[in-house]
């Protein structure tokens, strides 16, 4: 019996027994997505090479098919495994069969991200937002799970009438925390409403509600600092504190997604802060290293603060 009630209440439910429960409010789990990424071929001169479409290739464990044709040379490519796997690699792929006349095929950017299956936490946690603040009929709420919904999402931002009258503004970060690119923008705007329709209700969004989808903008921050050492050489310390620091940053980038909040019934942004103690308290913890000094984010010995946008990582310079 007390199995039973485990099962039942999904504040206790897990896996297939919390997706029934949640389902009967109408709430989802994000299935596993494969990543779209953009792949260059290129002949034996080094020209630009055009593949046939279903070409498969293969970086490390991961197959890659030929989907689209960008531009001479470039093309779309989906991987055959699901999942953030997909997002990771980056070089020289093989082909699985031989290709003709092809000198090297590249695979670069990540277009959409692919997402791994959304976790027990993540889907109680949607649940909860679902009961607390109804979506329905184009609301804030509606909005958010609609966007949430589509592939290579991982946060928005929704702002009313940003063009006057009948608009909507949705910013939006991609599942990875980072800038989405013009092709996940492009991709999320088709879905919600498309350009050429926009008011006319063919995508997601009510019809007379014009949406205009963006992305976070990336900021860019350089660090520096002075290390004292005893017992570690610089180069050994030096690749740890880049670690250190882009992993700070990508905490700090997470907190855009719950940056909306209200303050006497308006709606304002939690600036994201990139805090140089926070910085220096995990370089300090890294072995081999006593103190740290003179550190500066880009070339000020002060806290950054954005009030939009997220910070990625730039130049890492440290001394000894």
């Amino acid at each position: 019996m007390d199995l039973l009630l485990i099962r039942t209440f999904a504040d206790t439910a897990d896996g297939d027994d919390l997706e029934r429960r949640v389902g009967e409010h109408g709430v989802k789990r994000k299935k596993a997505s494969a990543a779209i990424r953009k792949a260059i071929f290129t002949n034996s001169q080094g020209e630009p090479f055009d593949v046939t479409v279903g070409r498969r290739f293969r970086l490390d464990d991961i197959v890659y098919i030929v989907t689209e044709r960008i531009e001479p040379g470039a093309f779309r490519v989906l991987a055959e495994t699901v999942g953030e796997a997909g997002n990771k690699d980056f070089g020289e792929m093989i082909p699985v069969e031989p290709v003709d006349g092809l000198g090297a095929a590249i695979l670069q950017d990540v277009l959409i991200p692919g997402e791994n299956e959304e976790s027990d936490e993540s889907l109680y946690a949607k649940y909860q937002e679902h009961i607390q603040e109804k979506a329905f009929a184009g609301n804030r709420a509606d909005y958010k799970k609609k966007i949430m919904e589509i592939q290579g999402v991982g946060g928005v931002q929704l702002f009313r009438a940003p063009q006057g009258g009948g608009t909507v503004g949705a910013i939006i970060i991609d599942s990875t925390y980072n800038e989405p690119t013009q092709e996940l923008i492009e991709f999320v705007q088709e879905k919600i409403d498309p350009i050429e329709y926009t008011g006319e209700g063919y995508g997601t969004a009510p019809i007379c509600h014009e949406v205009l989808i963006s992305g976070v903008a990336a900021v860019t921050v350089d660090f520096n600092a002075q290390l004292t050492l005893s017992g570690v050489t610089l180069g050994q310390v030096e690749p740890l504190v880049v670690a250190a620091f882009t992993d700070y940053l990508a905490e700090v980038r997470k907190e855009w997604v719950t940056a909306n909040r209200f303050v006497n019934g308006s709606l304002a942004v939690t600036p994201l802060v990139v805090r140089m103690t926070h910085i220096e308290s995990r370089i300090l913890s890294i072995e081999g290293v006593q103190d740290i000094t003179g550190t500066t984010l880009n070339g000020l010995a002060e806290n950054i603060i954005l009030e939009s946008g997220i910070p990625v990582a730039g130049s890492v310079t440290v001394n000894e």
